[in-house]
């Protein structure tokens, strides 16, 4: 696999890929690394890296885990794990129900029992919800005691405090700062409803029931993990004491 590129090559080195687990070449013809550092071997870019690392890493045995990823882009956890679910938001499909072979969930407001999974997993999804307060609420709720969410989000150095840019005012889209898009899976356009800044960790903890919010950073190109905004996320739900149901009893995690 090539990764479609035919440019001059910007960036290539060896290394061995978190997400494809395999001996690969990292190569990117931009210097725009976050969505264009590939891994000739799965087309992984960093941010999927990274946050496989941290599940590798910070999580041992997630692949026995009960896993619901939102709106994923790729396959990488579900290539892995034994119960791995996902879902994605439909406007006009009711929310639990099955439309074109995939689960339609509102992240805002799941049909999920309480204490379901063990892993929630979002990637760059946060800064395109109109009510990430009620997002972050309804994935602790979903998640069994001593699971975690953990995600990417673009985190802006040059913003102090955290923004909304869009808003939905009876059903219709009230723009508050000047409109922005990231491009979808689609290909189409993503709107942008908030900026994340300086004060993301402190806002996130407070929608999360004041629990601590991880922050990951790696520069590490062995394992192509090297870009702009490129931090993972983890908001651990505090554990009651029933301990991982899907960890072997000789492997303790050291979270607890």
């Amino acid at each position: 696999m090539d990764g479609g590129m035919t440019g001059a090559v910007y960036l290539e080195n060896k290394g061995f890929c978190p997400c494809c687990r395999k001996e690969t070449t990292f190569r990117s013809e931009s210097d725009w690394l976050r969505d264009n550092y590939i891994c000739l071997q799965c087309n992984s870019i960093p941010r999927n890296r990274h946050l496989h690392y941290v599940l590798d890493t910070k999580f041992p045995g997630w692949e026995k885990a009960k896993i619901h990823e939102c709106s994923p882009v790729n396959d990488f956890t579900a290539r892995f794990a034994s119960h791995w679910s996902r879902s994605v938001f439909e406007p006009n499909v009711r929310p639990g129900s099955m439309h074109n072979g995939v689960r339609c969930e509102n992240i805002e407001a799941m049909t999920f029992a309480d204490n379901t999974f063990d892993i929630f997993i979002t990637e760059d999804v946060l800064e395109h919800v109109f009510h990430p307060d009620k997002a972050i609420a309804e994935i602790m709720r979903v998640l069994r005691p001593g699971g975690a969410h953990v995600f990417t989000v673009p985190k802006q150095k040059w913003i102090t405090h955290s923004r909304q840019c869009a808003k939905l005012v009876d059903g219709e889209i009230e723009h508050i700062l000047e409109p922005q898009y990231h491009i979808a899976a689609n290909g189409g356009g993503s709107l942008v409803t908030w900026e994340y800044g300086y004060d993301f960790e402190l806002l996130l903890s407070e929608w999360a029931g004041n629990v601590p919010v991880e922050t990951h950073r790696m520069l590490d190109r062995s394992k192509g993990i090297d870009a702009e905004f490129n931090e993972v996320f983890a908001i651990r739900k505090p554990d009651t004491g029933g301990g991982h149901r899907w960890l072997p009893r000789k492997l303790k995690p050291f979270w607890f």
